[in-house]
């Protein structure tokens, strides 16, 4: 009787073993009219519970589909109802570098009006029209927030493209020496774009190229993670303060990007958001904590 319940019990761990990891992809059917999803809930709710939501969390991640100009006035929607809800809004885009902050902090305070697209060389940063991305800062001056940067510089981007350490600083050096291209989800998800290469270099393989492009966007990925938790650390002073990493959505999905990398460097709790366009009728498990719907503006080109 002992040797047939052992053999059950072996049975039923095996039974149960095998099933416990599903075949296919796990993913939300998402309603037709919704504002948010809340992937945890799964249910839908609107921008003002989402903020109320957002209240336990100092750090904020959220995707940017960088052509759509209404996703950009729903997102300042939310800025604008989280100010309302007393929170201090502090702003870290991806289009800056921190050696904007000076012009940043200007701007936010109201000076440089008419020259900030040229002080911070915007068309050649960004190459989107600055009227698209203006509500966004816009409802963040009017909450009287912070504007900060946090990417690198194009010259540092180079080298490390280039793998040319001769003119980077012995910090840099420190920060390539530790780029992390093992992270095995990320490179999976990255993996169709960078199958064909755009740019090769002389007497490059499609290989190596494909290699290089990836090794740029983990850097990228890193800086802005490692200048997001210096900025978490040094800024969120107050339960209200609440740091808004806005980035390009694939810098993002599925939690393998800047906030995988800031959650080895910050302890401080965080949520992800993500944009999704009107009529996408499902979304896998993980991509995000929040899917923050809009209307595609058709008369744009798309680059999410």
């Amino acid at each position: 009787m002992q040797n047939f319940s052992v053999l059950f019990l072996a049975a039923m761990l095996f039974f149960f073993g095998a099933c416990s990891k599903p075949e296919v992809p796990l993913r939300h059917a998402l309603p037709e009219q919704c504002t948010v999803y809340d992937m945890k809930q799964a249910s839908c709710i609107d921008l003002a519970e989402l903020a109320g939501r957002l209240a336990p969390y100092r750090v904020v991640f959220v995707g940017d589909h960088h052509a759509e100009s209404v996703m950009h006035m729903r997102f300042a929607d939310l800025i604008t109802l989280m100010a309302e809800q007393s929170r201090h809004v502090m702003l870290a885009n991806e289009w800056f570098t921190p050696e904007d902050d000076t012009a940043l902090s200007q701007y936010a305070a109201g000076s440089l009006e008419g020259n900030f697209t040229s002080v911070v060389d915007w068309q050649k940063k960004a190459g989107y029209a600055f009227d698209s991305y203006a509500p966004v800062y816009d409802a963040v001056r009017r909450a009287n927030g912070a504007l900060y940067g946090i990417n690198m510089d194009k010259a540092f981007q180079h080298a490390i493209s280039d793998q040319d350490e001769t003119n980077m600083t012995t910090a840099q050096k420190a920060f390539v020496h530790t780029l992390d291209m093992n992270l095995s989800a990320h490179r999976a998800m990255l993996a169709p774009f960078f199958s064909h290469c755009h740019a090769k270099h002389k007497n490059e393989s499609a290989a190596d190229c494909s290699e290089r492009m990836y090794r740029v966007q983990v850097a990228w990925d890193s800086y802005m993670a490692r200048q997001s938790a210096v900025l978490a650390e040094g800024e969120l002073k107050k339960d209200a303060d609440v740091l808004i990493i806005f980035a390009g959505a694939m810098h993002l999905a599925y939690g393998v990007g800047i906030n995988a990398r800031f959650a080895r460097l910050s302890g401080e709790p965080f949520v992800t958001i993500l944009p999704v366009p009107e009529g996408i009728s499902s979304a896998d498990v993980g991509e995000a904590d929040f899917l923050l719907f809009y209307r595609r503006d058709k008369k744009e080109k798309d680059h999410p």
